[in-house]
């Protein structure tokens, strides 16, 4: 295992210097911020070009990237163009909000996905199965937005019960509309791999032999087959987990949320090459660390993984 961490760790620098170059040149492709701070009028010429140099937008983008990869690997992840604050600091004082409403929709979608998804299989065929399915496929078919308006409508201006953005201050009140709307789309995710994997593994023979000693289906399920579908589910988790990790954009928008998807946003709009640098770094990082641990969450769910034969 330690040589396939060891290989696995080796990967990260490549990949990262990957990500980071193609955004860097695609930004610069995508126009200069120098248009947003300068409005719909533009400027002056000379205006523009005082501006183009005081940001260094006025060298070659090879340049401009050496510059950026030095100051990165000073710990310099840049500055906002607009409020001239440190994206590191803006990153990390969003980070625990994001990290708190990832986790906690994707302890919500799994406990609420497996449960459903196991129910389902055990009940086949029953309209309690048709209706899990069939919320299933809704789930997985609507956009997470549609999901954080039609609560906000619901529970915040029709009952009041909640409010309707994380803005002001209302505690662990603000999170669970977010939280929900988040966590709906994997937790469908997840009911309908367990579902199928139960059902691949409900006729295997030791299965059978455990029914033959009279153990009830939910013994059955929770102590034999859970343990061997542990792999699909274990790749279905983190990976929902990293998405929801790096998503989080879409729900943290619609519920004025202060956390790293809005910053991005409001980076993307604004043109905040720096900002848009820094998260994406971080979202990197955070897909490449999250698969690593479902790479190793293998060897713990399944024994026989051997991580020395998975490389070719």
């Amino acid at each position: 295992m330690l040589s396939y961490l060891l290989k696995r760790l080796a990967l990260v620098v490549p990949t990262t210097l990957a990500v980071l170059v193609l955004t860097f040149f695609l930004l610069r492709a995508s126009g200069s911020p120098v248009d947003e701070i300068l409005g719909e009028k533009g400027g002056t010429p000379e205006e523009r070009a005082r501006l183009e140099h005081e940001l260094g937008l006025d060298r070659p983008a090879a340049v401009q990237f050496v510059d950026y990869f030095a100051r990165l690997a000073r710990g310099d992840m840049g500055t906002i163009v607009s409020t001239h604050a440190p994206v590191a600091r803006e990153i990390a004082r969003r980070l625990p909000n994001t990290l708190i409403l990832a986790f906690t929709a994707m302890l919500l979608a799994t406990l609420v996905g497996v449960a459903s998804g196991i129910l389902s299989a055990l009940r086949r065929d029953s309209l309690l199965d048709l209706a899990l399915r069939f919320l299933t496929f809704c789930f997985i078919s609507t956009p997470v937005f549609w999901f954080g308006i039609m609560l906000i409508f619901l529970f915040a201006y029709l009952l009041g019960w909640l409010p309707a953005s994380a803005t002001g201050e209302g505690g662990w009140r603000v999170f669970v509309l977010p939280v929900i709307a988040l966590g709906l789309r994997p937790a469908a995710f997840i009911a309908r791999v367990t579902r199928s994997s139960f059902l691949d593994e409900l006729g295997r023979n030791y299965v059978l032999a455990a029914r033959a000693k009279g153990l009830s289906e939910w013994t059955i399920a929770l102590r034999h087959v859970l343990r061997n579908v542990a792999i699909p589910l274990v790749t279905v988790i983190g990976g929902d987990l990293g998405n929801l990790l790096g998503g989080t954009m879409i729900t943290e928008k619609v519920f004025s949320f202060n956390g790293v998807g809005r910053f991005a946003v409001d980076a993307v709009l604004n043109r905040w090459y720096d900002a848009v640098m820094g998260v994406t770094l971080f979202w990197a990082l955070v897909f490449i660390l999250v698969n690593l641990a479902i790479d190793l969450a293998y060897a713990f769910a399944d024994p026989r993984v051997a991580f020395e034969r998975a490389e070719p």
